[in-house]
């Protein structure tokens, strides 16, 4: 009886916060009543009730990810040179000066650095600007 009454207020106390945090999952309402209102209860005990009245957050399966079956393929092995580039960043912190981004291009099959420039911002069209250069200068063709 003793248990009940106890789990009557302790479910009252979840009811208000999860009226104001909906999204609140058990965790972090267990850590809330614990660390901020100070009542030592279990973990589970807390699941429990929120699980018997129907008071869990459930999963969104609409912001889930649809992938298509190509997508868990392995990237394309190059067979000769020049078939297939990457691009790798890295970012390079100077103290004098700050963030500096490599932009270096890499050909698959070799494993060897066909190009790379350095830059001061990192965005798209740089790297696209430095991969059109380097296939004009690979074919021979002068802008």
């Amino acid at each position: 009886m003793k248990i009940k009454a106890k789990n009557k207020e302790l479910l009252s106390q979840i009811e208000q916060l999860k009226a104001n945090h909906p999204f609140w999952g058990y965790r972090r309402i267990w850590a809330y009543l614990k660390y901020c209102l100070g009542i030592r209860v279990n973990k589970k005990r807390i699941y429990r009730l929120i699980r018997e009245n129907n008071l869990l957050v459930l999963p969104n399966t609409k912001l889930k990810v649809i992938r298509a079956k190509y997508m868990n393929r392995s990237k394309p092995k190059a067979e000769r040179p020049n078939q297939f580039w990457g691009i790798d960043i890295p970012e390079i912190l100077l103290k004098s000066f700050g963030w500096l981004y490599l932009v270096i291009t890499l050909d698959w099959f070799s494993k060897k650095i066909i190009g790379y420039s350095l830059k001061v911002r990192s965005k798209a069209s740089d790297w696209l600007e430095d991969l059109i250069w380097l296939k004009t200068k690979r074919m021979g063709i002068t802008i």
